[in-house]
């Protein structure tokens, strides 16, 4: 059976140095058919670690980062606090902020997105049905609260499993088999982002279950090591990285990956929701759960579209096209787009939606209203950057090793019409930091992230179908309707 207690000699808040430390515990990560067998020194998940330790440490460094659990008396990572307030919300965001600023708004699913959902579940644990689950689900919280731990989440079944009945499709993850120790589940689960590299993954349903696949309905928390957990890792693109100044955002790749869980055994005290599709799909919808996880979401695509928008700029500056007023109206049409989304932050905050047991969340029509905003709207405002980039990224040289032969680096100059070198590297920097961002490979990873970050669009959507007010729009339609229809309107004439 698994305590949830401290570890024996960790701060409640750690330091970059033991999350790495952490790493080295016997995980089976794939790459391909390559068992990677130390994930902090593998270049494809060496910069990702070292991004993610940065983020401890400066939680560790910044007393407005924490605050003091009530329940044990320490400082305690600002992720992990069940708001009650506006200045709780207010001081979550700062968290989110501060280490989004980290990756520029680059690293998705950071340590506070999924730990955010957990506390958010910890805000009403009845929602599981089942005292015994309750009691683990906030053990679990309070477990990688004093812990100070990274969380990832698999709570899709794997493609070909999104239509009809999950539970009706043979390699999704399910329930084979429990005994008085726990419970048994086997095959797939999506999609891990940051799977390689976390400390604990929740697995559950964040899509609608049915009748007939309370299989399929089952919620736990789990270590990334656990024995039968095969972590399945995309291409890193980081592995193919040439230079700091060729692939400036290489240590900004958070990975993804499939699970498999080969006849995994769950201790009890692990398990959350268990043969419930309702109450497992309710973790998500029915706490503040899926709304504390988005405002990570949002506030972090605001720092990276400011960044995105800062460096076209900078680029635009020093390629000297910023002066024509044609320009200067595409950047301001990009501008609105970065304030329209912070105002869509301000609003989910201004008026905090209210749950049972005295916590509160982001409004969620409003944090729904973003969702759709940024869906719709993200892809056009890195295509308009793309579109200002033009043939800039095709112009270069190949990478950084043409400034140490001296005849190609004098070609590069004089592509450049200068004979300042530091000059034409400006410029070879923005370029490529440009591309990485719009062009590349992981630029299409990360457009494509935004999109389905929150769901599919038809789901994110339907949430808006859902939470939105209609009852007090449709009640202005019915005083209209209920006004006298027997007083002839008035003509023209009868006013002259």
């Amino acid at each position: 059976m698994i305590s949830f207690f401290r570890k024996e000699g960790l701060p409640m808040l750690r330091s970059g140095e033991d999350y790495l430390a952490s790493l080295r515990d016997g995980r089976q990560v794939y790459v391909g058919g390559r068992l990677v067998e130390d994930v902090v020194r593998y270049p494809g998940f060496a910069g990702g670690a070292r991004t993610i330790a940065r983020l401890f440490d400066l939680s560790a460094s910044d007393p407005s980062l924490s605050y003091v659990e009530p329940e044990t008396g320490e400082k305690t990572n600002v992720n992990f606090l069940r708001p009650r307030s506006v200045e709780n919300l207010a001081a979550r965001r700062q968290l989110h902020t501060a280490w989004a600023n980290v990756s520029n708004g680059l690293f998705g699913r950071s340590p506070d997105h999924v730990a955010a959902m957990v506390t958010g579940m910890a805000c009403r644990p009845e929602v599981t049905g089942s005292t015994r689950f309750s009691d683990n689900l906030v053990n679990y919280w309070r477990y990688i609260r004093d812990n100070d731990l990274y969380l990832s989440f698999a709570v899709l079944p794997p493609a070909g499993s999104k239509s009809g009945k999950s539970g009706s499709v043979q390699n999704a993850m399910r329930v084979v088999g429990t005994d008085r120790d726990g419970v048994t589940v086997r095959g797939f689960k999506t999609l891990a982002t940051g799977g390689a590299l976390c400390d604990e993954i929740l697995v559950g349903n964040a899509q609608p279950l049915r009748s007939g696949d309370e299989a399929v309905a089952v919620s736990f928390g789990i270590r990334a090591n656990h024995p039968g957990v095969r972590i399945l890792a995309r291409k890193p693109y980081a592995a193919q990285a040439v230079s700091r100044i060729d692939d400036p955002l290489a240590d900004f790749d958070e990975t993804d990956a499939a699970l498999y869980f080969d006849d995994v055994h769950l201790p009890w005290d692990r398990v959350f929701v268990l043969d419930d599709p309702r109450a497992s799909y309710g973790l998500f919808v029915d706490t503040p759960g899926h709304t504390l996880g988005n405002a990570q979401a949002h506030i972090r695509l605001l720092v990276k579209m400011r960044f995105m928008l800062a460096a076209a700029k900078r680029l635009g500056d020093a390629l000297e096209f910023t002066g024509n007023p044609a320009v200067q109206g595409v950047f301001g049409g990009l501008a609105a787009r970065v304030k329209m989304l912070e105002a869509g932050v301000v609003a989910q905050e201004a008026h905090p939606e209210s749950w049972p047991n005295g916590y509160v969340s982001q409004d969620r029509q409003f944090m729904y209203a973003t969702s759709n905003w940024s869906m719709e709207y993200f892809p056009e405002f890195a295509k308009e950057i793309q579109i200002m980039l033009a043939s800039h990224a095709f112009q270069q040289p190949a990478d950084v090793s043409a400034f140490d032969d001296e005849y190609t680096r004098s070609l590069f100059l004089e592509l450049n019409r200068t004979e300042d070198f530091d000059s034409a590297l400006e410029k070879y920097r923005l370029i490529r930091l440009m591309w990485n961002l719009v062009g590349s490979e992981l630029a299409s990873r990360n457009q494509q992230y935004e999109l389905f970050y929150a769901g599919p669009p038809h789901v994110t959507r339907t949430r808006m179908w859902d939470f939105f007010d209609w009852g007090s729009a449709e009640a202005r339609v019915e005083d209209f309707l209920a006004q006298d229809t027997t007083t002839p309107p008035t003509r023209p004439s009868e006013q002259t």
